[in-house]
């Protein structure tokens, strides 16, 4: 298992449904066009609507000390796909998690399941996920539509 962050989408969600732990790294999406007056191509002050931002340092969700998320911007946590699970299932008794029982020819797993307080959780095929952290992102982002 891979130390995997969480997709843009599932972060964005983690903060709507009030996930404010200490994480390290952050999403940051521009709401508006900003053009840095030194640079007409945008500049190190400069960004563009849509754009997705990533950061390493340590951030907190709606922490005055970190979240500076603005009418410009807004800035996620982003979690790892571990830190998200344990806060789901230490916070809301939520247990998500994967598995797989089928090994193809080489003995490596594949066909992942995951389950969400025991109810399986296919992909929109209603087939089995191909890895396990593309299953556990779809997992926890069921996992947070719950709460």
């Amino acid at each position: 298992m891979k130390n995997e962050k969480v997709t843009f989408d599932v972060a964005k969600l983690a903060k709507e449904k009030g996930f404010r732990e200490l994480v390290e790294g952050s999403l940051t999406k521009y709401l508006t066009t900003k053009v840095d007056p030194e640079s007409p191509e945008g500049g190190p002050f400069g960004w563009t609507e849509g754009e997705l931002e990533t950061s390493s340092e340590y951030f907190r969700n709606n922490d005055p000390g970190s979240d500076y998320s603005c009418k410009s911007y807004i800035m996620y946590g982003w979690p790892t796909q571990t830190q998200l699970q344990r806060w789901l299932r230490e916070v809301h008794n939520i247990q998500v998690y994967c598995y797989s029982n089928t090994k193809n020819g080489e003995g490596i797993y594949r066909d992942y399941v995951v389950h969400v307080n025991e109810r399986v959780i296919n992909d929109a095929r209603d087939e089995e996920f191909q890895t396990y952290e593309e299953a556990m992102e779809v997992g926890l982002q069921v996992a947070l539509e719950m709460i």
